[in-house]
Parts: C-alpha cells; structure tokens; sequence
C-alpha cells in the first residue's frame, strides 16, 4: 500500500516590516516627563511673579512720575514723558514747609515708641508663653489671634470716646497706646514661634553653668532670636507708620500724622496731583528702604518662626 502523501508544510508569511519599526512592540505616546513638567511650573511660575510684581510697582512708579514731572504732562490723553522736564522743585517745598514736616515728625516718633513698646512687651510675654506650660495657654493664643479678625472700625467710636475722656485726643501718646493695644498681641504671637524655636536644651545647659533665668534671656534667647526680634518690628513699624483711619480718628490738627497729611492735598472739587503724589513718595520711602535693607532679617525670621522647636 502506497503511504498518503502529505503536502510539505510552509512557514507562514510575514509582512515586511516598515521603515523604522524596531523589533519590539511599539509603546503607546507618554506624557510629559517629570523635569518637563517642572520647567513649565517654574516658567509659570515666573511669569506669575513678573505680572504680580508689575500690578505692585506700576503704581508707584506713576506716583513717582507724577512727583518728578508737570501733571498737564501727565493728564493728556496721550501723557508725554518728557524726562528733560524733570523737577525736584516740589521735594524741596515740602521739606521746607512746617505744616508737613511737623506730621512727619508725628509719625517718626509714634512708629518708634509703638515698635520699641510692642518690642519690649511682647518679646517677655511671648517667653513666657514659649517656655512655660500653663492652664489656659493655648485659648490665650488664640485669643491673641481672634482680636486681629475685630474690624477697627468696629473699634473707632469706643477708642474715640476712651482716648478723649482720658484727655489725650489730638496727642501723639493717644497714637502711641491705641497702636501698642492693636500690635502687640500679633507681636506676641509672632515672637512665641521664634521663642519655641530655640532648643531648650541650651539653656539648660546654661543653668547648669550657673546662669539665672534673666542671664538665659538676655544672653541665649534674645540673641538667638534675633531675626525674629528684627521681621517682628519692622512689622509694628510698618503698621504704626502708615496707618490712616485710627490717625484721622484720633487727631484733629495738633498730632496729624504724615498718610493723613498726605490725604488732605484732596480737595473738595480740585485735587494737587504733584503735591499729593509727591508727599505719598516721601511716605512710602522710609517703609520701602526699611523693607529692602532688611529683607534677609525679615525672610530669615518668618522662615525660622515657622519651625516649631
């Protein structure tokens, strides 16, 4: 008997590969990668940076444009920037008149007293609270905390009515105590973070060595906290040397203070642009040159007050 043929088998086709194609399986398009990702959030967040930093500065610099330059320059349609029209004619009659530089003189005083007030009270009260352990500590910080959140104008009548039964409206000590009352508990708060920073094992090896609980605080504490006892008055500062509404509340015209002095160029139908524009750059520049010679002091003291020892 003959054997059934079998037809030879044959390897099955396969189809050209294209051009390209690698061996392995192709692999589905992935996103972004992470460092791509991370260069476009910091571009953006650049840009973000650069437009918050121009809405701040804008103004200021038309202010300071209109301090330096005419106002009929500045109030056409199409304002003309004419830099060879520059002029400090109206610095020097506002640093020569009496009228403003008395309210400057306010100001000085009123923001020194309060910051050193705020800065004496509330840098013992906050060691106080940092260090020892007491019934009730935590509600008084929050206490603290919750007057900040009292609208002030709910406060004007009251302090109005207090400030001038004690006969010492239109005084700059009238100023001095309402800033103190305002201040110092956001002082407080500030200088209990810096305070509990400080490892507590340094000043008990301090007492160890002998050292009474003032030598740790004058010597340990206060030093080590430092940059907090900087950012923390330049904060009282700033806020008792550009406050408005308490200042026109509380005055009249004895103990005027340079922002309420500066917001009576405002007429009631006409307004001195120059004038006005010039005396807000002369209010604005303590606090802004303050601000930048010690940015490292303020950066370094909230970043350490943040840090719970």
């Amino acid at each position: 008997m003959t054997e059934p043929q079998t037809e030879p088998q044959t390897e099955p086709k396969t189809l050209p590969r294209p051009t390209g194609a690698t061996p392995s399986t192709t692999r589905a398009p992935r996103g972004l990668s992470w460092k791509a990702r991370r260069r476009g959030f910091t571009v953006l967040h650049r840009f973000l940076l650069v437009v918050a930093m121009i809405f701040f500065v804008a103004p200021f610099l038309w202010m300071l444009l209109y301090s330096l330059l005419p106002a009929e320059l500045l109030q056409r349609r199409d304002p003309d920037l004419d830099l060879t029209r520059i002029t400090f004619s109206e610095y020097g009659d506002l640093l020569t008149d009496s009228s403003f530089l008395k309210p400057m003189g306010t100001s000085a005083l009123v923001a020194l007293l309060t910051t050193l007030i705020c800065l004496a009270l509330g840098s013992f009260a906050a060691y106080g609270i940092a260090r020892f352990r007491f019934r009730g500590r935590q509600p008084l910080l929050l206490a603290m905390m919750a007057t900040q959140a009292i609208p002030v104008i709910v406060l004007a009548v009251p302090l109005f009515i207090i400030i001038r039964g004690m006969g010492l409206f239109d005084t700059p000590w009238a100023l001095v105590i309402v800033y103190t009352a305002t201040i110092l508990p956001l002082v407080i708060w500030m200088m209990v973070g810096f305070f509990e920073a400080i490892p507590a094992s340094l000043e008990k090896a301090a007492r160890i060595d002998g050292c009474n609980r003032w030598q740790m605080l004058l010597r340990i504490a206060f030093p080590l906290a430092a940059t907090g006892l900087a950012a923390t008055g330049i904060f009282a500062f700033i806020t008792a040397w550009s406050d408005f509404f308490l200042a026109k509340i509380l005055t009249a015209s004895g103990s005027t203070t340079l922002p309420v002095r500066t917001a009576s160029f405002q007429g009631l139908f006409a307004m001195d642009y120059t004038a006005a524009a010039t005396a807000g750059v002369i209010t604005s520049l303590p606090v802004l040159v303050l601000t930048l010679a010690a940015q490292k002091w303020i950066v370094r003291g909230l970043t350490e007050g943040a840090v719970k020892g």
